[in-house]
């Protein structure tokens, strides 16, 4: 008997990069609700990167936010992040360091 083994990586990918008082392209209240509930300075150069997987069977989707030495993940899709999403991630993200 063979067992199908189905390993696939899942990169980081950037998808945009500038500051919360420019706003994103892609989110027309992201910029906004991360202001409102972070603490990141408003002037603070951002990365924002993606990672997500076309495969039926695996349901990847998240993305981070990268300034300085700080990584902040949020398990959504960059375009369907929610206002509650970005405080219960970043809460979570305090809580750790």
């Amino acid at each position: 008997m063979s067992f199908i083994q189905n390993n696939h990586n899942h990169g980081w990918k950037s998808v945009a990069k500038g500051t919360l008082g420019d706003g994103f392209s892609f989110h027309s209240k992201l910029a906004t609700w991360l202001q409102d509930y972070t603490n990141i300075p408003k002037e603070t150069e951002l990365e924002i990167l993606e990672v997500s997987c076309g495969e039926a069977s695996c349901p990847t989707e998240e993305t981070m936010i990268v300034w300085k030495d700080h990584e902040f993940r949020i398990s959504r899709k960059k375009e369907n992040i929610s206002k509650m999403d970005v405080d219960l991630s970043w809460k979570r993200f305090v809580s750790k360091g």
